[in-house]
C-alpha cells in the first residue's frame, strides 16, 4: 500500500524541524535544515490539493467550502503567509536570511579576605601566576528571521513584517502545529 504523501511530507517537514532544533549552535546545519523545513512545510497544501482534489466536499482553492475555505484561513495565518514568501525566495535567491544572538560567559574563583589577615593558602593553592583566561566559545542563544523586507515586499499583499526578529523555532512549531492539523483534518473526512 502507498503511504499518503501529504503525511509523508508533514513527516519530512518534522523531521527538518527537528534536526533544525538538533542542530541550534551549528549555522550551516541550521540554515540547511531551516530551508528544508520551509520547503516541505509548503508543499503539503499541494499535496493535499493532488491527493484529494477529485474527492466530494474537497472543493476548489476559489470555492467558498472545503479546500476553499481553508486557503481563505491560511492567507490570515501570518506564519502560512511568511512560509510562501520564504519558500518562494529560498527556491529563487538562496538560504532564508537569519540572524543569531550569542553569548559568552567568563567565570573565575575569588577567594575574599577580611583585610588585614593572613589567609593560609594550601599547598594546591599557590600559583605563581595568575591562570590565562580563555575566551569560551560563545553559544546561540536564540535565532530569528533577518532582512525580512528583501523577500517580503511592502508593496505584496503578503507583507508580514512581523516577523522581522521573530523567533524561528516558534514561527516553525506553530507552522507544524497547524499543518498537523490541517493533515488530521483532511485524513479524517476524505480517507
Amino acid at each position: 500500500m502507498l503511504e499518503n504523501p501529504t503525511r509523508q511530507t508533514l513527516e519530512r517537514a518534522k523531521y527538518h524541524f527537528s534536526k533544525m532544533k538538533d542542530a541550534f549552535q551549528d549555522d550551516e546545519e541550521f540554515s540547511f535544515n531551516l530551508n528544508s523545513f520551509v520547503e516541505a512545510a509548503r508543499s503539503i497544501t499541494w499535496h493535499m490539493q493532488k491527493q484529494y482534489g477529485k474527492e466530494d466536499g474537497f472543493g476548489k482553492r476559489d470555492d467558498n467550502e472545503g479546500y476553499g475555505n481553508k486557503v481563505a484561513e491560511m492567507e490570515k495565518k501570518p506564519e502560512l503567509r511568511f512560509l510562501k514568501k520564504a519558500r518562494n525566495f529560498a527556491e529563487k535567491e538562496g538560504p532564508i536570511p537569519t540572524g543569531a544572538t550569542r553569548g559568552s560567559n567568563y567565570f573565575m574563583d575569588l577567594i575574599l579576605v577580611k583585610e588585614g589577615s593572613k589567609p593560609e593558602p594550601q599547598e594546591s593553592e599557590i600559583v605563581k601566576a595568575p591562570p590565562r583566561l580563555e575566551q569560551p566559545e560563545p553559544k546561540t542563544l536564540a535565532r530569528w528571521f533577518r532582512d525580512v523586507s528583501r523577500y517580503l515586499d511592502k508593496g505584496d499583499k503578503v507583507h508580514a513584517p512581523e516577523f522581522e526578529k521573530s523567533d524561528i523555532i516558534k514561527t516553525c512549531e506553530n507552522v507544524i502545529e497547524y499543518l498537523d492539523k490541517l493533515v488530521d483534518d483532511c485524513e479524517a473526512k476524505f480517507s
